[in-house]
């Protein structure tokens, strides 16, 4: 079978009696059940195919996320200021929102900081912090960032700051000495939910503060943000993160979010909400403003319930969406794409000085989806 850009596609063998199995137990079609034993569904995923799962806190018992709570009940008993520091894509700005949210709600003082990738380059460091303890936090809580932060962790701790890392990338000994890190690669006995982004962990982390401290914040109707945040991050829509996709999609009231409504509304959207809106729509617009300069807009959006607010920052992201898509365009016609194809190099390396750096790691993903090959963009914007 040739696909529509002209790859081969063979299907895999699979044993017939497994096949059979699967169509007798439960009553499945051949295709479906050979989609469930290609793609090795357990059998908790092959339950929720046909019967609804309620979503629980895996993370009840967890030491990190005990030792986080603590932490913050503390900061939160004594009213001392906090700092949420997030990245610039969706994932941390959803993560941020819903921090944002919570200490919004229970009236507590703090800021938000998302860096500008040209001024604050990429994460914690110890120049951006140079620069953000001048408000005087008494705890920096880094979402989607922070878990190779060493130096940076070690800035605050000599300005008696304390720190709180909740991430997923990958994290190397010596970890950074923050007072608390949760982080699913640390391997500290819950590696094997490495697949979820830093929005989902921060979701778990609430909810298990909302319960001990009684708050009555209904932290299940911004479910819809740990959704794309994990399809934005482009995390496997397996496991837990598939009851989650299934139980968002299905509880989901845009009439209750005016934040994805309002972008819904100036897209001329009618349609119930899927994985390709969250993905293809809101996901590009809400990252345009960190590609261009903007980096708190999307959190600024997904965290206000002021309607002014909500119009002023989704405008403002349509358009920084729009001019990516013309800048985006210009650089892909500048590419000499035959030049590449005839060299047939293994792995393709572009250089080109004029690039905007929020943009060089999709023109390497359009790179690499073309020639399907690995492929790096290099400039000096």
């Amino acid at each position: 079978m040739i696909s529509v850009t002209g790859k081969l596609w063979k299907q895999k063998k699979i044993n017939r009696n497994s096949i059979e199995k699967l169509k007798q137990d439960h009553n499945f079609s051949e295709i479906l059940s050979k989609l469930i034993i290609t793609r090795k569904f357990d059998q908790t995923e092959i339950y929720s195919i046909d019967n609804d799962l309620d979503l629980t806190n895996v993370f009840t018992k967890n030491n990190d996320f005990t030792a986080s709570i603590n932490l913050l009940s503390i900061v939160i008993k004594n009213k001392e200021n906090i700092c949420i520091l997030g990245d610039y894509d969706v994932d941390g700005s959803a993560a941020t929102s819903l921090l944002t949210r919570y200490l919004e709600g229970i009236k507590h003082p703090f800021f938000s900081y998302i860096p500008d990738r040209e001024i604050d380059g990429y994460g914690a460091s110890k120049k951006l912090f140079q620069k953000l303890i001048k408000k005087k936090p008494k705890l920096i809580i880094m979402v989607d960032c922070g878990s190779t932060s060493n130096e940076a962790v070690d800035f605050l701790n000599q300005n008696k700051i304390k720190s709180l890392i909740i991430d997923h990338h990958e994290i190397n000994k010596p970890y950074p000495k923050a007072n608390v890190i949760i982080n699913p690669k640390k391997d500290n006995g819950y590696i094997e939910y490495d697949y979820l982004c830093a929005t989902t962990l921060v979701y778990f982390f609430l909810d298990l503060l909302i319960k001990s401290s009684n708050n009555k914040m209904n932290i299940r109707e911004y479910l819809i943000y740990v959704l794309l945040a994990t399809v934005c991050d482009v995390m496997p829509l397996r496991k837990l993160n598939r009851l989650i996709s299934i139980i968002a999609l299905k509880e989901f009231n845009i009439e209750s979010n005016f934040a994805i409504k309002e972008l819904y509304n100036l897209n001329n959207k009618n349609n119930k909400i899927n994985i390709n809106d969250l993905g293809y729509l809101i996901g590009p617009i809400l990252n345009a403003g960190g590609r261009l300069g903007k980096s708190d807009y999307a959190t600024e959006l997904l965290s206000s319930d002021n309607l002014k607010i909500i119009n002023d920052r989704s405008i403002e992201l349509i358009k920084l969406n729009e001019k990516r898509k013309k800048i985006e365009e210009i650089v892909l016609n500048e590419i000499d794409f035959s030049r590449i194809e005839k060299d047939n190099k293994d792995v393709i390396i572009y250089f080109n000085p004029n690039i905007n750096e929020g943009l060089i790691g999709i023109i390497a993903a359009r790179l690499k989806d073309y020639f399907n090959k690995p492929a790096i963009v290099i400039t000096t914007w």
